[in-house]
């Protein structure tokens, strides 16, 4: 009789192109991944993975029985999160989460999954939102909470919510009240984030307009240097605003008003589409909620 368990490792093998890499999905070990794809041919009487210089891909039948196994694993993970009692669900979810959420959130939402499902471990990374698209892409996380969108048959997105950038900085600058021209703005550094993503590329864009000076952006990936560089006077922080509201209301930072226009910052919960995605679905659509619930607040 065929188990689910070994259809399912036969599916991460084929979707991973590696049983070091299934095992560590499965949260098993290697020997055993390979135990069960040898009992799985052997069940169904013919080979159905070839393994050629360490590149593994399916034979035609391994096709067919994938095919098919993709279709149970997925109703039968529909079922389960459907009439099973949520705390029942176990298992590890790795998330992926941009800075931004982390500094907004993130810790509500922890505390939301916490209660809706207390079996299941969250192993949280976090990182910019490019190299978070890899990692999905690669299937080294399961979702991501980003900011962009993943374009792809393979994968899907929910809308969680959107930031608008600002100029922030200190009174130690001397920035007047009224709107401050970009050409005042780049006489003192920027900081804002790494250079490969869309708030950097975004500033990098704005002062390079005609007749202005040439600005100098420091990039980092950690928003608390950021503020940290900007509470100090060493320069303006061009950063979301939903993420300053403890330093503005201590006085440690300011809006500065510009006649710039910046760009809003849309972040979405993205993951890959697989049979056992129904449980990552779920926890997408409860991101969402809590999402809409911050900047609502």
């Amino acid at each position: 009789m065929v188990d689910f368990k070994a259809l399912e490792t036969l599916v991460w093998v084929a979707s991973l192109k590696s049983f070091h890499r299934a095992a560590a999905k499965l949260n098993t070990t290697q020997p055993a991944v390979s135990q069960r794809i040898a009992q799985l041919e052997a069940e169904i009487g013919t080979r159905l993975l070839e393994r050629e210089r360490r590149a593994i891909a399916p034979t035609e039948v391994g096709r067919r029985v994938i095919d098919y196994a993709e279709r149970l694993l997925k109703l039968r993970a529909e079922m389960l999160h459907s009439v099973a009692d949520r705390s029942a669900i176990r298992g590890t979810l790795r998330l992926g989460v941009a800075e931004t959420i982390v500094h907004t959130w993130l810790s509500r939402f922890v505390e939301r999954m916490a209660k809706a499902y207390p079996a299941l471990v969250l192993e949280i990374e976090v990182d910019i939102s490019p190299n978070l698209f890899e990692r999905l892409n690669a299937q080294e996380i399961d979702l991501a909470f980003v900011l962009g969108t993943l374009a792809g048959p393979l994968f899907t997105s929910r809308p969680l919510c959107t930031y608008t950038l600002g100029f922030f900085a200190s009174d130690a600058l001397g920035l007047p009240d009224d709107p401050v021209p970009l050409s005042v703005l780049a006489a003192h550094p920027i900081l804002t984030f790494s250079r490969n993503t869309r708030p950097y590329q975004a500033v990098r864009e704005l002062f390079s307009g005609p007749g202005l000076p040439p600005v100098r952006i420091h990039a980092s990936a950690s928003l608390a240097t950021i503020l940290r560089m900007a509470e100090d006077g060493l320069g303006i922080a061009a950063i979301p605003s939903a993420i300053v509201e403890t330093e503005i209301h201590a006085g440690r930072l300011r809006p500065i008003a510009s006649p710039a226009v910046l760009p809003q910052l849309n972040f979405v919960a993205a993951w890959r589409m697989t049979p056992d995605s129904a449980t990552v679905e779920a926890v997408a659509d409860l991101a969402v909620e809590v999402a809409g619930g911050a900047v609502a607040r």
